[in-house]
């Protein structure tokens, strides 16, 4: 999710669960059921840490794993250098204009390879996220659009254009309700603050942003030398985007690397004697539920889930989902396959100079 697309589309192959993201200087990838990766139980420490905070001091990452200094430092560059990880930012996509999105549930003809179809859809510059799933379905692409006109000249053009599908059901988001990147956080999670106003984004928030996801540990005075700010000014913003709930600097990973093994979405339908947001509101409390959308069409809620084994599923299904008032219906939707799609922002220029200085600052 993210605002006007420019340039072309690359796969990222860090992320398993579902946030938005963005930016140009993501390497071209395959889906992430095929990958695996070993990381050391120092690693896995660092990853975790990272990810509830990606601008967390090496020296307090230090005190809390006991292992010195330098140690964290030299092995956190070998992760973010190596495309193990990747420290940027997670933010909400309607603060850069994508005012229309909606997940499209495809079905595939039989005897036409699911992954051929799927992978159509990549290239594609409204396409963000695609997964395979079983169930009623065959695959859920996400589209992002600015508006309406976009979304139905996706759904006109492009869906036709598609050899296999049999047919295509459009869910448009009322409302992306929750998103959390970090998969250890979503197993067990203490009671979050409510959401705050909305926050209207400034055009240098915008480029502070683009900067970060270029680096998320990038020193804040290079970063104001980026977008034309003092560090404190700077350090001012990040803080109030990220107290805000705006935006999020964490580590992205593939969750599979991480033991993370199932991923699902669960399609909800709810009763009429509760609202579909106070429902989607219980359901982010629930351990493993990492999305969750409220949308128009034949559901009220999307919600992804990602698990560490198929008794995770089940403890959700049988055991939390009966505990939430409000569900009238749920399917389960197993992922085979996970794709992922980032795509530039307006302001290359920014995200350009951004990276160079990046890389002036990076260690040698």
């Amino acid at each position: 999710m993210r605002a006007q697309v420019t340039g072309s589309a690359m796969f990222d192959r860090r992320r398993g669960s579902h946030s938005f993201t963005y930016g140009a200087e993501l390497p071209v990838a395959v889906s992430g059921a095929k990958l695996s990766r070993h990381f050391s139980t120092l690693d896995r420490q660092l990853i975790s840490i990272l990810q509830q905070d990606g601008r967390r001091t090496f020296a307090a990452i230090a005190r809390e794993v006991g292992v010195p200094e330098k140690t964290v430092r030299r092995r956190v560059k070998e992760l973010v250098d190596s495309g193990a990880i990747q420290i940027t930012t997670v933010a909400d996509p309607r603060l850069f204009g994508f005012h229309m999105i909606a997940m499209i549930a495809i079905t595939i003809d039989p005897g036409v390879p699911v992954t051929e179809v799927v992978g159509s859809f990549l290239d594609l510059e409204a396409v963000d996220y695609a997964v395979i799933t079983t169930g009623r379905y065959n695959a859920l692409i996400e589209v992002l659009c600015r508006d309406s006109e976009e979304l139905l000249t996706f759904v006109d053009s492009e869906l036709p254009a598609r050899p296999g599908i049999r047919s295509a059901e459009v869910l448009p988001y009322l409302d992306l309700h929750f998103q959390e990147p970090s998969w250890e956080a979503a197993q067990s999670k203490p009671r979050r603050a409510p959401r705050g106003p909305g926050l209207a984004l400034q055009p240098v928030d915008q480029q502070i942003m683009r900067v970060l996801h270029t680096d998320g540990r990038m020193p804040f005075a290079g970063v104001g030398q980026a977008v034309g700010l003092s560090e404190s000014q700077v350090r001012k913003r990040v803080s109030r985007l990220v107290d805000r709930q705006a935006m999020r600097i964490t580590a992205v990973v593939n969750p599979r690397h991480l033991g993370f093994d199932t991923v699902v979405w669960v399609a909800i339908k709810t009763t009429r004697e509760r609202r579909a947001s106070d429902v989607a509101e219980e359901l982010t409390h629930l351990p493993f539920i990492t999305y969750v959308a409220i949308t128009a069409g034949r559901f009220d809620i999307l919600a992804e889930a990602v698990c560490r084994t198929a008794e995770d599923v089940m403890r959700l299904v049988e055991h939390d989902f009966a505990q939430v008032e409000g569900l009238a219906d749920t399917e389960v939707m197993f992922c085979l396959d996970l794709y992922y799609e980032a795509i530039n922002l307006p302001g290359d220029s920014i995200a350009a100079a951004g990276a160079a200085i990046a890389e002036a600052h990076r260690p040698h």
